[in-house]
């Protein structure tokens, strides 16, 4: 683990060449701010209004309606560019919430916005799902951990509810570049050590506030391709609990692989998803947000951070010293290692299986292995939700789901489970 700040980052500012190269992430602002003076090149620090490419809401899409409706707007100015997924307290049946629920669907029929029923799944997964976060792009959504985005190259970064009715009336919002940490990879995951290891190991060691209110951009070509796209996603997640505003990693081949068999997978399931039914016009089938030409012109015009452009800090870590990590009791700033907590033998009374960092289809491949043949110990309750109704369809095709029923796991919605 290192650590470099550069103190001296007034006299960078201060050349005219250092505003000219800029990093991965200010590339992508770049591509979103209005209302730049012609040849201008934002950088970290700039105020500048952004028209994201998508902006998601949850439960509180109700809330936010009642913003939007108070700020004096009739209606939204993009109806693709919102999105509502209701993931939050989708197993409260109360009159109550279900009123909400309700309501917020209604909402999204009047305005034409794409709407996601409980049970979907959780919003930051269907936002990767369906291709609402896509690289090289800019989506906000108003919930903390839309800075999972970030593992598929996208800028996602959380705003406020106020902000999110501004969006909704206007396309636009203003936004602050903050300072950028390069954290950079090197060596490569020893086996059974995955992603969230890594982030734990993170915000365990780096303790100290590093990267309070950063944006990082991960770096380390050959270390980050040993990395999956489940544990890119879970990394980039876990960058809010880091205290950070984003977290992005570059593009590479497993990258557009990862996107080419979504393509492949759309198609399977592009008669489920009602925000699809009149898209085709009795012509093939060609999914609106991830499809081949998107990701040819990726592909063909890669967005990579010039040669020394600025970060405000350097972080590196040797992937392969790094091994299973829990964190805790408590706060991510603190963590212990499995070898270490082996020992001490701790008694526990409850598990989860859920989160948006994890349940997806290769946690619970990975908790199913350890499981299977074994039973739930007595006095102790695992409950399992999965992180979209995709994924549970899958964990169950592979029997994985059923395995975790075996062993006596309690399964919840497609969703956030108990999160909230």
């Amino acid at each position: 683990l290192s650590l470099r700040t550069d103190h001296f980052a007034h006299r960078k500012f201060a050349s005219e060449a250092y505003r000219n190269k800029q990093n991965l992430i200010e590339k992508i602002v770049q591509k979103y701010a209005v209302d730049v003076s012609p040849g201008q090149k934002v950088k970290s620090g700039d105020f500048v209004t952004i028209q994201p490419e998508h902006v998601m809401t949850h439960d509180n899409s109700a809330v936010v309606m009642s913003k939007f409706k108070n700020i004096g707007a009739k209606s939204i100015k993009f109806p693709k560019q919102p999105v509502f997924t209701l993931d939050h307290n989708v197993q409260d049946k109360s009159e109550k919430n279900l009123a909400k629920y309700r309501s917020i669907e209604e909402s999204a029929k009047l305005h034409n916005i794409d709407f996601y029923p409980a049970g979907r799944g959780i919003g930051h997964q269907i936002v990767v799902e369906e291709g609402y976060a896509f690289p090289y792009t800019l989506t906000v959504a108003s919930d903390s951990h839309s800075n999972m985005y970030g593992g598929i190259s996208c800028l996602g970064t959380p705003i406020v509810r106020t902000d999110a009715a501004a969006i909704w009336a206007t396309g636009k919002t203003w936004w602050q570049i903050p300072p950028i940490v390069k954290v950079e990879f090197k060596g490569k995951l020893s086996t059974e050590v995955t992603g969230k290891d890594i982030i734990i190991t993170l915000c365990g060691m780096f303790n100290k506030d590093e990267v309070l209110n950063c944006a990082i951009e991960f770096t380390g070509e050959e270390s980050i391709y040993g990395i999956s796209i489940e544990d890119r996603l879970a990394i980039a997640n876990m960058t809010t609990e880091w205290g950070a505003l984003a977290g992005v990693f570059p593009v590479d081949d497993r990258t557009i692989k990862w996107l080419r068999n979504r393509v492949d997978k759309l198609e399977l399931l592009k008669d489920q998803n009602k925000n699809l039914k009149d898209l085709t016009n009795n012509k093939p089938f060609v999914h609106p947000r991830i499809n081949h030409s998107r990701i040819d012109e990726i592909e063909k015009n890669p967005l990579q951070s010039s040669p020394e452009s600025y970060y405000a800090k350097h972080l590196t870590l040797d992937l392969s010293t790094v091994s299973p990590y829990v964190s805790g009791p408590n706060s991510v700033k603190v963590s212990t290692s499995v070898a270490k907590l082996e020992k001490e033998n701790v008694a526990i009374q409850k598990a989860y299986i859920v989160s948006c960092v994890n349940s997806r289809a290769s946690d619970l491949k990975a908790a199913a292995k350890v499981i299977k043949g074994h039973k739930v110990a007595d006095g102790v309750e695992l409950y399992v939700a999965a992180a979209s109704s995709e994924v549970q369809n899958d964990a169950e095709e592979s029997g994985d789901w059923q395995t975790l029923i075996d062993a006596g796991a309690k399964t919840l919605p497609a969703g956030c489970g108990p999160c909230i």
